[in-house]
């Protein structure tokens, strides 16, 4: 019985470093992720690229605060890294004009945590 005994003592051992060892990595990887976000650079500081819609929306029944809103599908290609597909929510009143699907337009788009965040370039759209 006390060889049970030692051993079920050293798994409960085992255990308790297991799960403080996994706590700690996650609590670590969930602070960097904060701190990523919360000293992140904002947009208006990130990197301008062109893009390609693939896809405009208007939601005319639903309001985005308060105000009816377009929905863009992009194709964002970076002068550096990879292309990505993101979707853009862009009120209506902030259009000049509203772009179509094959539109090229600019983007500013900055990445903080694990989504870029993408904003249209509204006064490029009448140029493009």
């Amino acid at each position: 019985m006390e060889i049970l005994a030692i051993r079920a003592g050293q798994m409960l051992l085992i255990l308790l470093l297991a799960f403080l060892i996994f706590g700690g990595l996650w609590f670590g990887l969930r602070f960097r992720r904060t701190m990523l976000l919360l000293g992140g650079k904002d947009v208006r500081d990130g990197q301008v690229a062109d893009a390609v819609v693939l896809l405009s929306e208007e939601h005319p029944g639903s309001y985005l605060q308060g105000e009816p809103y377009y929905t863009f599908q992009v194709h964002v290609k970076p002068t550096r890294g990879r292309n990505f597909v993101t979707e853009v929510h862009v009120l209506r009143e902030q259009l000049t004009r509203v772009p179509q699907a094959g539109d090229r337009v600019s983007v500013r788009y900055n990445y903080s945590g694990r989504k870029p965040t993408v904003v249209l370039n509204l006064d490029s759209i009448d140029s493009v």
